[in-house]
């Protein structure tokens, strides 16, 4: 259960319903169901200033999770498996959500935007197997979007991807560090 008490108002969140109530007089309190919650929500995105209200930009709205840039000696392979077909990929960044992987020209699986696919992971000796989204395409890769490290609105990935990236995030620092 979460719980916030904002000068005299006590807000409690239990993952379903939503009680606010007067510190003082615990007697005056409103209670907002799951139903209700959403509007609430929604009503307090309105009363942003306006330069937050102002749409993003495509960039600004794809970015989840902070892009970690994956080093050659980073020990991080992914394949690529379409049905039937595999393709071994070089990661070049990754994130708690996603990851950007050049790819042979020579690949035998041909991928366009939305398009469904699994990705392994495999890092010393872990290993994981993802549903991935094809988001952005290059000339020399594809970003990928793992929609499972999502539970509702908010990144959640397996443990095992959360480990891969904190890994990598400590290589490219330490690696940074050398420079």
């Amino acid at each position: 259960m979460a719980e916030i008490t904002l000068r005299d108002l006590e807000i409690f969140y239990d993952g379903d319903t939503l009680k606010i109530s007067s510190s003082n007089e615990p007697e005056k309190s409103v209670s907002l169901d799951p139903s209700t919650v959403k509007p609430l929500v929604d009503f307090v995105h309105l009363l942003a200033p306006p330069e937050e209200k102002e749409p993003k930009s495509e960039d600004e709205n794809r970015r989840e999770s902070f892009r970690v840039p994956v080093i050659d000696e980073s020990g991080l392979s992914v394949t690529l498996i379409s049905g039937k077909q595999r393709c071994v990929s070089k990661p070049t960044n990754i994130s708690m959500t996603g990851v950007f992987v050049e790819v042979p020209k020579d690949r035998s699986i041909a991928l366009n935007i939305n398009d469904e696919l699994r990705a392994r992971l495999s890092m010393d000796k872990s290993e994981i197997e993802l549903d991935a989204i094809v988001r952005r395409i290059e000339p020399n890769g594809f970003g990928l979007f793992f929609p499972e490290t999502f539970k509702g609105e908010h990144v959640d990935p397996p443990p095992i991807i959360r480990r891969i990236v904190m890994d990598l995030q400590r290589q490219w620092m330490l690696h940074r560090k050398e420079l």
